[in-house]
C-alpha cells in the first residue's frame, strides 16, 4: 500500500492505518454510488444522506476513506479562489465570482460545523491565513491581491495589511 514517495499521508502516520475492509464482491444495487472516498466523495455522500435519508448510499474506494491526496493535503481550510477572477468572470460574470468564493467561505464554516456536530476531532482553529512578502516584488503581488479583491467585492472585508512590526508580534520571519 505504499506509493513511490514514502509510505501514507503525515495525518495516517499519527493515528494508524485503519483496518482495511473486505473488497466488494460481487454486483451491488444502490440508489447512489459514490467512487472515491476522498473528501470530495465522503462529502458528497454525508450530503446526499442528511438531504434524504431514505437514500441507499454506497462509497467505492480502492485503498481507505483518505488514502490518496484527500489524506496528503496540509490540512488546512481555505477559501482563496486559485485561479483568475477575470477567466472565471469571462464565463460566469462577476456575480459569478463572487457567488463563487461566496460558497467556498461557506465550506469552510461548514466542514467546522460537521466536525462539530458530529463529533470529529479535526483539531480546527479558525484563525485566518497570513501571506507573507519577502521582497519588493513580493509586496506588490500581496498588495495587487488585496486591492483586486475589494475591486471584485470578495474577501476584502477580512484581508488586511499588516506592517513590519504588526507581523512581528504574530510570526518571525526573515527579511518579511
Amino acid at each position: 500500500m505504499d506509493v513511490i514517495n514514502g509510505g501514507v499521508s503525515f495525518w495516517w502516520e499519527q493515528i494508524g492505518r485503519p483496518e482495511p475492509r473486505a473488497g466488494l464482491d460481487g454486483d451491488l444495487t444502490c440508489d447512489v454510488c459514490v467512487v472515491g472516498g476522498g473528501l470530495s466523495g465522503l462529502w458528497t455522500a454525508y450530503t446526499l444522506a442528511g438531504l434524504d435519508p431514505t437514500l441507499d448510499i454506497v462509497v467505492l474506494e480502492a485503498e481507505f476513506a483518505g488514502y490518496g491526496a484527500s489524506g496528503r493535503n496540509g490540512g488546512w481550510l481555505s477559501a482563496e479562489l486559485s485561479g483568475s477572477k477575470e477567466r472565471y468572470a469571462a464565463t460566469h460574470g462577476a456575480r459569478g465570482v463572487r457567488a463563487l468564493v461566496g460558497a467556498m467561505e461557506r465550506a469552510v464554516d461548514d466542514v467546522i460545523e460537521v466536525c462539530r456536530t458530529e463529533g470529529i476531532d479535526a483539531d480546527i482553529v479558525k484563525d485566518g491565513v497570513l501571506y507573507v512578502a519577502r521582497s519588493p516584488a513580493q509586496l506588490v503581488r500581496l498588495r495587487e491581491g488585496l486591492e483586486s479583491d475589494a475591486r471584485w467585492g470578495v474577501g476584502a472585508a477580512h484581508r488586511v495589511e499588516l506592517g513590519a512590526a504588526e507581523l512581528g508580534e504574530r510570526v518571525r520571519v526573515e527579511r518579511a
